[in-house]
């Protein structure tokens, strides 16, 4: 049996919670030590899940024996936490989006090469199906090669807090793209490579307590005049997720994204292929993001989603606000 590793939890909320029960899931590491700003979510955290309550992030940093710690804090606090537990020496799964700029992604990515620490961002989409098996079978030559993607995912406004959650506020959330968008524009990048340009257009309209854009159309270029579509936004009152990856040798259509079953795929012939839909991972995506760090903490190995990863979706989200905010094309050659 492998000897479990011992991990801390920083960020107590809904995240950290479903990091810390995916972790225990995995049976291979146990949390040790956990800490929020808030001390009724420590003391609850510590007693659902065994850990010690530590009273900072000092004393969580400290804590002998800590083989990594998990960073699901506000995404306004990643960049000096992270930065703090590389300094501390601490191996970091960091909670997407990796921060709110690139100079901010590039400082706790700096901070881990200088301390000898692994850093892990948590773009846990990669790990959901059907999105895992489809970038899969890419990477295997089965569907021909990728020509143009499009994904788009409308969140009921209704539903979004109001400006008492730091999610509702812009400058602590980074708005849509930052605190939603970041998953689908990471799999576009994960699919087509690294974006060249993009023009976006971006609208708040409807008077909601909230700070997120109701409607953003973005299109990207990618390498060989590759092409990726994402529409968003918070303006309506059904959601709608749902995708069309075209390959040479299939189409791939999906209105239901995270449901595998709904996946249909054809071939040139329009005649559909039955036989992709045996082959879906099962488990749970987030359980399997942090196996995956473990691993490589394990075998002093890189990490599957480096800072690197992560600096790359912030880099083209900024860039998509500038094309939104100047009416025009944005390079990033």
């Amino acid at each position: 049996m492998v000897e479990r590793m011992h991990v801390g939890l920083w960020g107590c909320g809904g995240m950290g919670n479903l990091l810390a029960r995916s972790l225990l899931a995995t049976d291979e590491a146990e949390l040790g030590v956990v800490y929020d700003v808030r001390p009724e979510a420590t003391a609850q955290a510590a007693s659902r899940y065994g850990a010690r309550a530590m009273g900072s992030a000092e004393a969580l940093l400290s804590h002998p024996g800590l083989d990594g710690v998990m960073i699901a804090l506000p995404s306004y606090l990643h960049a000096d936490a992270v930065v703090q537990a590389a300094e501390a020496g601490v191996d970091v799964f960091c909670e997407k989006p990796m921060a709110l700029t690139a100079a901010d992604c590039e400082r706790m990515i700096a901070a881990a090469q200088a301390h000898g620490v692994r850093l892990m961002i948590g773009h846990v989409l990669r790990y959901y199906e059907p999105y895992r098996s489809i970038l899969r079978w890419q990477a295997e030559g089965r569907l021909g090669t990728l020509f143009a993607a499009s994904i788009w995912r409308f969140f009921d406004g209704r539903r979004v807090a109001d400006k008492g959650s730091w999610q509702a506020v812009r400058a602590q959330s980074g708005g849509y793209l930052f605190e939603i968008g970041a998953h689908e524009l990471d799999m576009l990048r994960c699919a087509l490579g690294q974006p060249e340009s993009v023009c976006a257009v971006a609208q708040k309209v409807l008077p909601r307590g909230h700070e997120m854009e109701d409607h953003i159309a973005i299109q990207v270029r990618y390498p060989g005049g590759r092409v990726g579509l994402y529409e968003c936004g918070t303006g309506v009152t059904i959601g709608r997720y749902g995708f069309c990856f075209y390959f040479e040798g299939a189409t791939l259509i999906s209105e239901a994204a995270l449901d595998p079953r709904a996946l249909q795929a054809y071939d040139t012939e329009g005649r559909e292929i039955d036989a992709l839909r045996d082959e879906f991972s099962e488990g749970s995506p987030e359980q399997a993001e942090l196996q995956a760090w473990l691993s490589a903490l394990r075998d002093e190995a890189p990490v599957p989603i480096p800072g690197e990863e992560g600096l790359a979706t912030v880099a083209l989200i900024e860039a998509i606000l500038r094309s939104a905010e100047g009416g025009e094309l944005v390079s990033l050659r």
